[in-house]
């Protein structure tokens, strides 16, 4: 059975762990403050390292009709 570990550390590289919900809102509530409003973003809670990170939403996809 092979590990999944470089999964997991790719899906959290380059990203910000947070505590909690909070912090994760704060910090985008600083990042508008400093950059100008980025669009729509979201927190959420990864279940690869158990911490909160935030981005913008995945869009909706539609289905394809043929």
């Amino acid at each position: 059975m092979s590990s999944k570990r470089h999964i997991r550390r790719k899906a959290c590289k380059g990203k910000h762990r947070y505590t909690n919900a909070a912090d994760a809102q704060a910090a985008i509530s600083g990042l508008h403050r400093r950059k100008g409003y980025q669009g729509y973003m979201q927190t959420y809670h990864c279940s690869f390292c158990g911490g909160y990170h935030f981005g913008h939403p995945p869009r909706f996809k539609h289905p394809t009709y043929r």
